[in-house]
């Protein structure tokens, strides 16, 4: 019986300590600390295209995925497309708000890129305005993706694993499906891609967030497993049973 005791014990024990060491976060913006190193991060926007017909300066259903800049000092994008006026510019790109991960006129969204197979599980933002609704996809194709030169309806081999809307400051939870990937997309909310238009995530109109930090784990850690890790309820479950397994003993019943 002594050797079961053990094992319950330690099973608890594995679960919990599981539990702890799949956690991993990833700091995206020096200004939060030091860039953490195995990911590395670039900018995007739907800035190609020459398309300037009917009256908005976004036609953003015809315009390609461009690289634009990182400004890892607090996680935003720079897109190509600033300037102060024209028929087809970004007006106002670089100027705060819009020194932000942001959907005024352009779609800008980071492209995270692991050097191990990962599963985000949460975001941080460290810094918003106006609204924060966010668009979050893993990338579930073969090999590496293909982004410059397409358009955001053109994408393929990538799955939308969630739109979040008013983040904040707050740590929030992402990826219920639990996908797996070493690339990911994350950017103010993005309706050519999610699927959607109208809706709750458009109420506030733009979003204007910077990328503080993402969380998960790497495929195979302690804890990190394509299943469900034992969640608080069955831990304590195991818990009662040993304790049962104790009072048992102790009255001489075992």
């Amino acid at each position: 019986m002594k050797n079961q005791l053990k094992a319950l014990s330690g099973i608890v024990a594995l679960a919990l300590a599981g539990q702890v060491s799949a956690a991993t976060n990833w700091i995206l913006g020096s200004n939060y600390g030091t860039i953490s190193g195995g990911v590395s991060v670039s900018a995007l926007s739907n800035t190609g295209g020459t398309d300037t017909s009917g009256s908005s300066a976004n036609n953003a259903a015809t315009q390609t995925i461009q690289s634009a800049t990182w400004t890892n000092t607090y996680g935003g994008i720079f897109n190509a497309d600033a300037c102060g006026s024209g028929s087809y510019c970004d007006v106002n790109e670089s100027i705060s708000p819009e020194h932000a991960i942001d959907n005024n006129q352009r779609y800008d969204m980071a492209l995270l890129s692991f050097s191990s197979v990962v599963k985000l599980t949460q975001l941080t933002l460290g810094w918003w305005q106006n609204d924060s609704d966010v668009t979050v996809m893993a990338y579930t194709g073969a090999g590496a993706p293909t982004l410059i030169g397409k358009t955001y309806s053109q994408l393929a081999g990538w799955t939308v694993v969630g739109n979040y809307s008013n983040i904040g400051l707050n740590t929030t939870n992402i990826n219920a499906g639990g996908s797996y990937s070493s690339y990911w997309l994350i950017g103010a909310y993005n309706p050519l891609v999610s699927g959607s238009t109208t809706g709750s995530m458009l109420t506030d109109s733009y979003d204007y967030v910077k990328l503080a930090s993402v969380s998960g784990c790497v495929q195979g850690a302690t804890g990190c497993t394509p299943g469900k890790v034992p969640e608080p309820g069955s831990l304590a479950l195991m818990g009662i049973g040993l304790l049962g397994l104790l009072r048992m003993r102790k009255a001489g019943k075992i």
